[in-house]
């Protein structure tokens, strides 16, 4: 028993002796994790993915991090950092803490970081292990990252390989890995089923992580020095569904979208794009020919557009599926846009599509329906009783004579009868507009494709008014070892169909006691012959022109491929060859029958009746073949591109136009009875040819500093010269954040600068080169009756490019790990040999003759601040603010003797202020006669003459500047707010500091004939009597003829609600109904445009065609 007892109590000795050694070694355990938890770290980063400061944090701390398991935010985000001596925990906090992770400190020197215990995981998530390795020498690749994205390469989750080279993570079926490391080429993987031993090996190449896609190369972000900004498609298409150029505006403060108060939202319309101010002087209004054809000599300003690398038409941009576009960047400064040459004086704009994704077959599917409603707040009109009533009290009718009262009295029985016509309803609906586009894609790591089919059916808010487009694009991308091949191929079709309700003007001009039916509901063809003026007047009814068959149509067909060769001869110097083929064809019918109100006055049967007629074609091909070798000794960085170019471009196009169309039914050309003998019956046919060579020269040392150096050498067969002539820009770049001695005080802070010359190119080439026109062969030549072929123009051998030099300076910054960014862009841009006319003697035959005279200057800034103001990513709520500014202003700083005598012509007229261009004064600046308003005693509008008298007489020679109708500063203002799978967007634009000619108080106040309706304020403020102190002259029943004066100058300082976008993102994980349809992700999107503008002025928009306010509801579907 004693024996027993000893054994016992040796046991419990033994016992309590483990215990105290384990609990001493957990607590030292416990102590040594604590110590090196605690490790103070001192470091100071710029501008680094996030993946590569953790592993420069854990190497300070003397540890290994390994992200098991676990997917991180924004792990390729830039990320800054500045510590001195803080806790390791505490850093590892600031920058991963608001995740839904959990740390563990193990051992000596292991950092675990893995999902946190309450984070939500989907039953359908797979494990995915492996190992990252460098192909050529089978090592371990440490800080590779490894990012999730959905198969078309966009994500923001990931990890980073440990110093074995190994990751681990979770995601969904189906998603993709995308792994890149820098030096090396970046591999896309698609995870079907779960991974334990995934290995994946990278070949090593001298490639740029982040570029800019400028369409002919690729360039470094780091180390770019042009001034650009860059968009995706998905951030356009939350602003604008259906029109994402005009959401490029609410991201670069220059590019403008010039509104057209004339076509308002008409469908059919082509609208005008400026970047940074007018180039050239004049523009011309643009037909379907002109778009489709790429006639750059009738919109001198536009942008030259881009698209996967060739340009194109601004019509193939048009007609393009807002879904297949991955990004649009804007090249603004020489820098940037010198290698484009003699197109590049007004910028460029770069579009790429999306490329076939990697991974199995994928089936999507987008669709959107737009309810577009007619915006009529800016419209003010008279009801039935109250233009009656001015008409009476503006003593019309004259009491005591019977003709008059007897008008007045059918006048007001209609109104006492309830006949109150709201004109601007008849012509007018709810357009229900619908766009649909499906894709397959699939493919293998070698082989990938795409399908797309797109439709779009866009009626306009004005009946019978449409829009279709319909498209195919196939797309294909084959990869082997060193070779790359890209093809694609597009086919388009549009067709237009024009009103046949008219100009929406000719409703605003309607009193609204006229009836526009018969008693059989007929609609009249004249509603009255209005004699109140003491003259007949007849009143046509527009409506009853959409019952007689008016045929107003435009349709075009496009094909286009492409072909892009590759092959890497080394790992750091490849070549490339780029074919383009394109062919079009477009065409215009627009026929008016006899029977229209246009005719009502025509007695000639044979004259009765209208056909216009036009048709063209076109084709172009072009060839691009580059080589582009990298070079890295060190820390030092040299790029070399080298392009040389050829093209051809054909096209023709034919106008006709006849008489003579007595029957309804003969509405085809060929029944007319008469060809005009005018110019609207001309033809022309060009070929043109251009060849070019590119060369580009980039130097960069330790990511800090940057030089670049473009040259571009074009000829043309535009050209009386067949000779290579240059452009070219020198840029600099100052990465300072990655200064040691600034590193971590700022996320960003980048300095840049750029001086180049581009050209520009808006002539018709009957201006260079002698061309004959043979629209006159229907007669003889005036001097002696001979047929034959005309001379169009005196042609100037000598007329060359003009020439834009431009000069830049820009600086970025960012603050608070880049939740602070602000970017300004001083530029000043002069254009030199500017095309003009300049006048001939009458001995030549011709009046002028284009010449290489003008100057023209833009200066100003761009200036945007982008803010993240709420960044949780444990609760996935984020809040951004962007801002944007733009001024610009313009000097014709020289002009030409012919536009000199133009501008006299001009300043004689008494209507609306006509462009008018002086030296030393801006295009935009408006010259009237100072007003010093309405004298009370005579009711006459009192006038200042220039030298400083009064006077009741308005003189065209009293002109004097007032001011410029191009803002002092405009933006946009846009704020987003997404917390997990919902999002909302709100965008504003505003003005500030122009000033607008308000014709609406001018025709719709003083000079409106009676007989037609008026603006309500017409009644009010008008001179009736000595001593009334009022705006607006006395009523006059043939209108008061009122020349433009000050007197209708008002400040056009405006704010207008843009648009706002909500969406959410429907998960298949989460919603059984999306199980059930076999549905991946579903994302639904509801935007509204043009709500609501604040705005002193009361000015009619959209003249001939109403402004409408949309509703879009967007639904994507990707299935599984």
């Amino acid at each position: 028993m004693r024996k027993a007892n000893l054994k016992l109590q040796f046991f419990c000795k033994v016992a309590i002796a483990l215990f105290v050694i384990l609990c001493s070694s957990t607590a030292l355990q416990a102590q040594n994790t604590q110590s090196w938890k605690d490790k103070e770290i001192t470091l100071r980063v710029s501008n680094q993915p996030l993946g590569k400061v953790l592993e420069m944090v854990a190497e300070k701390a003397g540890a290994k991090i390994t992200l098991q398991e676990v997917s991180l935010w924004n792990i390729n985000k830039a990320t800054s950092i500045a510590v001195k001596n803080k806790p390791l925990d505490k850093v590892l906090d600031d920058l991963i803490g608001d995740q839904n992770i959990k740390i563990r400190y193990e051992g000596d020197n292991q950092i675990i970081v893995e999902p946190d215990g309450q984070e939500e995981h989907s039953s359908v998530e797979l494990n995915v292990s492996g190992l990252i390795l460098d192909r050529d020498t089978q090592e371990p690749l440490i800080g590779a990252t490894v990012l999730i994205t959905d198969g078309s390469g966009k994500g923001s989750r990931g990890c980073v390989t440990d110093l074995d080279g190994k990751f681990s993570l979770r995601l969904n079926k189906k998603e993709s890995i995308t792994i890149s490391y820098v030096g090396y080429e970046t591999v896309s993987k698609q995870i079907l089923k779960p991974e334990n031993n995934l290995v994946v090996e990278l070949k090593p190449s001298i490639e740029f992580d982040e570029v800019v896609i400028t369409g002919i190369s690729r360039r470094s972000k780091n180390s770019f020095t042009g001034n650009y900004v860059e968009v995706k498609g998905d951030e356009l298409r939350k602003m604008n569904p259906t029109n994402i150029l005009k959401s490029l505006q609410f991201f670069d403060p220059s590019f403008k979208i010039i509104e057209n108060n004339k076509s308002g939202s008409d469908p059919n319309a082509e609208p005008e794009f400026q970047i940074r101010g007018d180039q050239s002087l004049g523009s011309k209004s643009m037909n379907s020919m002109d778009l489709m054809l790429d006639n750059v000599s009738s919109r001198p300003n536009t942008p030259l557009f881009v698209l996967d690398g060739f340009t194109v038409p601004m019509s193939r941009i048009l007609d393009l599926d807002p879904e297949r576009v991955e990004s649009i960047t804007i090249l603004k400064d020489a820098a940037a846009t010198s290698v484009y040459g003699s197109r590049a004086a007004n910028g460029v704009v770069v579009v790429e599509t999306k490329v076939a994704p990697d991974g199995a077959l994928s089936v999507s599917y987008s669709g959107t329906m737009t309810v577009q409603t007619p915006d009529l707040t800016d419209y003010n009109m008279m009801t039935a009783a109250e233009k009656l009533d001015t008409e009476w009290r503006a003593g019309l009718y004259d009491p005591t004579n019977a003709n008059d009262m007897n008008l007045y009295n059918r006048y007001r029985r209609y109104v006492l009868g309830g006949v109150d016509t709201y004109w601007l309803s008849k012509p007018l609906r709810t357009a229900f507009q619908h766009r649909h586009s499906a894709s397959v894609a699939g493919g293998t790591d070698v082989f990938r494709y795409s399908l797309d089919l797109n439709l779009a059916m866009q009626p306009g808010v004005m009946k019978e008014s449409e829009n279709q487009t319909k498209g195919v694009n196939f797309n294909m991308t084959y990869l082997k070892n060193k070779f790359t091949m890209r093809a694609n191929i597009n086919l388009s079709e549009s067709n237009s169909q024009n009103s046949p309700y008219g100009s929406f003007s000719q409703y605003t001009r309607l009193n609204q006691y006229y009836i526009p039916t018969d008693n059989e509901g007929n609609q009249k063809k004249v509603i009255d012959n209005n004699l109140v003026s003491g003259q007949s007047r007849i009143i046509t009814n527009p409506m009853y022109d959409a019952t007689v068959g008016i045929k107003d149509v435009t349709n075009s067909l496009t094909i286009a491929a492409n072909l892009g060769l590759e092959y890497m001869i080394l790992d750091n110097l490849r070549i490339t060859e780029q074919l383009a083929y394109t062919r079009g064809m477009a065409g215009t019918d627009k026929f008016t029958p006899a029977d229209h109100t246009s005719f009502e006055l025509e007695d000639d049967l044979t004259r009765r009746g209208s056909y216009f007629k036009s048709s063209g074609n076109m084709s172009s091909w072009s060839s691009n073949m580059g080589i582009n070798y990298n070079l890295v000794l060190g820390k030092h960085l040299i790029s070399a591109f080298g392009n040389w170019t050829i093209s051809e471009d054909r096209n023709d196009y034919v106008n006709l136009s006849a008489t003579g169309y007595p029957d309804p039914h003969m509405d085809e050309f060929i029944f007319g009875n008469k060809m005009e003998s005018n110019m609207s019956n001309i033809g022309t046919e060009n070929i043109s040819r251009s060849i070019g060579l590119i060369g580009q020269l980039s130097y960069s040392y330790d990511n800090r500093y940057s030089l670049d150096f473009n040259y571009s050498g074009e000829a043309s067969s535009r050209y009386a010269k067949h000779e290579l002539v240059p452009f070219w820009s020198v840029g600099g770049r100052w990465n300072a954040h990655n200064e040691k001695w600034l590193s971590g005080y700022v996320s960003n802070l980048v300095f840049r600068g750029s001086y180049g010359v581009t050209g520009e190119q808006n002539f018709s080439p009957s201006d260079a080169i002698e061309y004959y026109s043979y629209s006159e062969t229907m007669r003889p030549y005036q001097s002696f009756p001979v047929l034959g072929a005309m001379l169009l123009g005196l042609n100037n051998t000598e007329l060359g490019w003009a020439k834009t030099h431009n000069t830049s300076f820009a600086v970025d910054f960012g603050l608070w790990k880049n939740r602070i960014n602000v970017s300004f862009n001083y530029y000043n841009n002069i254009t030199k040999e500017l095309l003009t006319s300049y006048d001939l003697a009458p001995s030549t035959g011709y009046s002028t003759m284009v010449m290489n005279a003008g100057e023209l200057q833009n200066r100003g800034f761009d200036a945007s601040v982008n803010i993240i103001a709420i960044q949780n990513l444990r609760k996935e709520f984020f809040w951004t603010i962007n801002i944007n500014a733009n001024h610009n202003r313009n000097k014709i700083r020289k002009l030409s003797e012919y536009l000199k005598k133009a501008n006299e012509e001009q300043m004689k007229s008494a209507t609306a202020p006509l462009p008018q261009y002086r030296e030393g004064q801006s295009t935009t600046t408006l010259y009237v006669v100072q007003s010093l308003g309405v004298d009370p005693v005579t009711g006459k509008e009192v006038y200042l003459k220039r030298d400083g008298t009064k006077t009741f007489t308005w003189d065209a020679n009293d002109k004097v500047p007032v001011g410029d109708t191009n803002p002092k500063i405009s933006g946009t203002l846009s704020t987003s707010i997404n917390w997990k799978d919902l999002s909302c967007s709100l965008g504003f634009t505003y003005k500030y500091g122009g000033i607008v000619y308000n014709q609406t108080l001018v025709d719709k106040i003083e000079n409106q004939h009676v007989a037609y309706n008026l603006d309500r304020r017409a009644g009010e403020g008008r001179w009736e009597k000595p001593g009334d102190v009022t705006s607006y002259v006395g009523f006059s029943a043939t209108g008061a003829n009122t020349p433009a004066s000050t007197r209708f100058i008002m400040n056009d300082n405006e704010i207008r609600f843009a648009t706002i976008n909500v969406g959410y993102r429907f998960k298949g994980d989460k919603f059984k109904f999306l199980r059930f349809a076999n549905i991946d992700v579903m994302a639904l999107n509801f935007t509204t445009n043009d709500i609501a503008r604040i705005s002193r002025i009361k000015m009619e928009r959209g003249l001939d065609y109403p402004f409408a306010r949309s509703y879009t509801l967007s639904l994507s579907v990707i299935f599984k």
